[in-house]
């Protein structure tokens, strides 16, 4: 039954174009991306130039490396100074090199280096251009690019029967579906200060989980150099990723205490008479 289910969902993608595969992808990390961004207000347009910029330079990034892992696939093509073939009334469109190589519709992409090139991107976009604090975007950053790979896995491996990949893309979607409900039960049970502290926590203990599941599914099986070292540059800006996260927000915690304790004096001394010191 479940071979079945598999062969009719291998159908229904092999008949869609990659590119509207590719575009569903996209749009859910433009989601994500959008929905972690409102939530420390930052401003629409400066959240869509970012996606953009990050999601463009990691196709770039995972188009490289998968021409560089599989240089004799292209090797084999000749080069011509035109994108198109013409034989007879047939036109064939960027068979040939140099331009096969922008043929990114035919999914020949590393998924994992894109995704990777787009976490990095994003964080100097984030941290250098836009100068925005850390804590706000990290999670947002982390989850988009986590979305979307795990959504790349159940597309590639439902269109390639490939049960593995399938079942590992439905345990990545998993895993931050769990965070939501329970990042949202405590923000309902919870309020204040040590909200935050939990909610933080939280994140910290997920993230932990993910990278280390993602890392582990990729070692178990012979990866080549360059996914190796995609990887444990996934695994090293997830961890230094927190350790500012939970730095960045514990400082966020005591400026807001400060704060909020000013004010208060500030609107006490406004409702009170003032003294003058008796005169001698």
């Amino acid at each position: 039954m479940y071979l079945e289910i598999l062969e009719k969902i291998q159908e229904v993608l092999n008949s869609i174009n990659p590119l509207i595969l590719f575009a569903i992808v996209s749009l859910l990390g433009m989601y994500l991306f959008w929905s972690g961004s409102m939530k420390s207000r930052k401003n629409s347009s400066s959240v869509y130039d970012i996606f953009a910029i990050s999601l463009f330079g990691g196709l770039i990034v995972g188009r490289i490396c998968y021409i560089v892992m599989n240089w004799s696939e292209f090797s084999n093509f000749i080069w011509y100074w035109l994108p198109y073939e013409k034989y007879g009334e047939e036109i064939y469109l960027f068979r040939l090199l140099p331009w096969r190589f922008i043929r990114i519709w035919d999914w020949r992409i590393d998924i994992l280096s894109m995704f990777v090139a787009f976490l990095l991107i994003a964080s100097f976009w984030i941290l250098v251009v836009k100068k925005w604090k850390w804590s706000h975007m990290f999670t947002t950053i982390f989850l988009t690019a986590e979305g979307m790979l795990a959504t790349s896995f159940i597309l590639l491996g439902g269109s390639t029967a490939n049960q593995e990949w399938l079942t590992q893309g439905i345990i990545m979607i998993l895993l931050p579906l769990v965070l939501f409900f329970l990042k949202n039960s405590v923000k309902k049970a919870i309020i204040g200060k040590k909200e935050l502290r939990i909610l933080m926590i939280l994140d910290v203990i997920f993230i932990s989980l993910i990278v280390t599941y993602v890392t582990y599914t990729y070692f178990i099986v012979e990866i080549s150099n360059t996914e190796k070292i995609s990887i444990l540059t996934f695994a090293v800006w997830a961890l230094l990723g927190m350790v500012f996260y939970i730095r960045e927000s514990k400082k966020t915690d005591i400026t807001i205490e400060r704060v909020s304790s000013v004010r208060t004096v500030s609107k006490l001394d406004i409702n009170q008479p003032i003294k003058l010191p008796k005169q001698k």
